[in-house]
């Protein structure tokens, strides 16, 4: 019997210490979600040529600190941080990712782009690594860096066509957590664009070549 009310006891204990932590997590304050937006890279490109190939995207690689969800800032070379009260609605990656097929698709230079695992049969695909996704200090200024490093493969032979580099560094105008996610996604547009007048290109030459 004394067992049992013992155990009653810390079955109680534990449940009131419980709720008294979740009450504590709701009771703070949401971090402050942000997203980018893809942007019509076709505009104002020029004729750099298209491209009837059905094009994926595979998942991006990078490092443990970028694949996340919160918002990196680097204040010297060697320290990273995180935005406190702020994070992206996904976790970096998958955003780039999803952002990179809806920029590519809104080009019109393909015949149809999707993601990896989409269950569509591509007939090329793009590998890309990134190399950095973050506000960086800049003396008394903040900036932000998008580096993507892109490679086009042919999925008959699994054989790489091209590979490049694609790299933007933007100052952030004023302070705050608004204008650093503003910049990121003038600096991710600039990239995407770069990416996709650069795809077009290499595909249009491919399917020339193979004519």
């Amino acid at each position: 019997m004394n067992n049992f009310y013992r155990l009653t006891c810390l079955a109680v204990l534990a449940a009131t210490l419980s709720g008294c932590a979740l009450a504590n997590v709701a009771g703070g304050p949401a971090p402050k979600m942000f997203t980018l937006t893809a942007h019509n890279s076709a505009a104002g490109a020029g004729d750099t040529g298209a491209a009837k190939a059905d094009l994926l995207v595979d998942a991006y690689v990078t490092s443990a600190a970028i694949d996340t969800g919160r918002i990196a800032y680097l204040t010297s070379p060697n320290e990273l941080k995180y935005i406190a009260g702020a994070r992206w609605a996904d976790l970096a990656p998958l955003m780039i990712q999803s952002l990179t097929v809806e920029t590519l698709e809104k080009s019109g230079r393909f015949a149809s782009v999707a993601a990896r695992g989409s269950e569509i049969n591509g007939d090329y695909m793009l590998k890309g690594d990134i190399r950095q996704f973050a506000a960086e200090k800049n003396g008394d200024a903040t900036q932000v860096h998008v580096d993507l490093f892109m490679r086009l493969v042919s999925r008959n032979d699994n054989k790489v066509i091209a590979a490049k580099d694609f790299n933007t560094i933007l100052p952030v105008p004023g302070s705050g957590v608004e204008p650093m996610v503003q910049t990121f996604d003038a600096a991710l547009a600039q990239v995407l664009a770069d990416l996709t007048i650069w795809t077009a290109g290499e595909l249009a030459s491919v399917e020339l070549a193979t004519k």
